[in-house]
């Protein structure tokens, strides 16, 4: 099994293309189809395994750009873990055509600058830890009605 057998955006396999990525791990080539077809799974495995992009290129693969809206939500337990998962999809979104916006909603950062940028546009996607979340939620900044896809990473530790 290759990721070029799976039914990716072009521009999710330019991003593998990119980072050398050509075979899948055993905890992507069990994950990624199962949420091709739009269903709900849940993934353990080791640390370095690969987990994070077996949900990050489905899912992203799902995500509408035309669609100005919410539709992928991914809690993390930490802040550093937020940090380090929205790299991963920066990278995996960096060569669509239309642009799909990522935000980074964590405890410790500038929550009115945040709350004035989602006032503007809503992301199409949110990583970040549940308390951020859940106050942007309560404020009626970050509109989650529209979400299709959510995501508990780390739900061991949250």
């Amino acid at each position: 099994m290759k990721f070029t057998d799976y039914a990716l955006q072009p521009y999710l396999q330019k991003a593998l293309a990119d980072l050398k990525f050509t075979q899948p791990t055993p905890i992507q080539e069990r994950i990624i189809p199962l949420l091709l077809k739009g269903e709900s799974v849940i993934g353990q495995s080791q640390t370095g395994s690969g987990k994070s992009h077996s949900f990050l290129l489905p899912l992203i693969n799902k995500i509408d750009p035309s669609r100005q809206e919410l539709q992928l939500v991914i809690t993390v337990p930490s802040r550093e873990l937020a940090e380090q998962l929205t790299a991963v999809a920066a990278q995996l979104i960096t060569f669509s055509d239309t642009e799909i916006l990522l935000e980074k909603c964590i405890g410790g950062t500038d929550k009115k600058r945040q709350v004035a940028k989602l006032t503007q546009t809503q992301p199409h996607i949110v990583i970040g830890t549940p308390g951020r979340i859940f106050d942007l939620m309560q404020e009626n900044t970050l509109f989650v009605q529209t979400v299709q896809m959510m995501v508990v990473d780390e739900a061991d530790m949250t």
